[in-house]
């Protein structure tokens, strides 16, 4: 049995956030794994138990990538064990966006904070979070992405 991470990531921060997911799940729960982007995962879906989504909200709104995986596969998804964790500089996720999440029928959402790095961003990105009077940094908590890749395998990732 196989669990496919879903990796959508414009600047490497979720990616990473997935490959740990991944990680975790093989070291700490003898599953097979395989961390794929949006446009490759695709060829994985008929083959794996479960699907693990991780992808960003940028700006306040979910990446496009990782949003149109979940919506142009939703049919494949329905018949896996799905779970999402999206990732972005804010404290907390939107309660709209996780409306929108809670609409693919994942046995969990999760928010994980990721990273806002000044220097992988383009200059309308930094414009726009130096307006919103956001913050650059890495503000993941890796104990958290941690306990919650555990906690899958008891839910279905196998």
């Amino acid at each position: 049995m196989t669990t496919l991470v879903v990796a959508s990531s414009q600047h490497g921060s979720t990616r990473e956030i997935a490959e740990r997911i991944a990680e975790v799940l093989r070291v700490n729960k003898g599953v097979t794994t395989v961390v794929e982007d949006t446009k490759d995962a695709p060829k994985w879906l008929a083959t794996v138990d479960a699907v693990v989504v991780a992808l960003p909200v940028y700006g306040g709104s979910l990446d496009k990538a990782g949003k149109a995986f979940l919506d142009s596969h939703r049919a494949e998804l329905a018949d896996k064990s799905l779970f999402i964790a999206a990732s972005g500089g804010s404290p907390g996720l939107d309660p709209k966006l996780e409306a929108v999440l809670g609409t693919y029928g994942a046995r969990d959402v999760t928010y994980l904070r990721g990273a806002v790095t000044e220097e992988k961003l383009g200059f309308l990105e930094k414009l726009l979070i130096k307006m919103a009077k956001g913050q650059f940094g890495d503000f993941r908590n890796w104990d958290a992405v941690e306990a919650w890749g555990k906690s899958l395998a008891a839910r279905g990732a196998h």
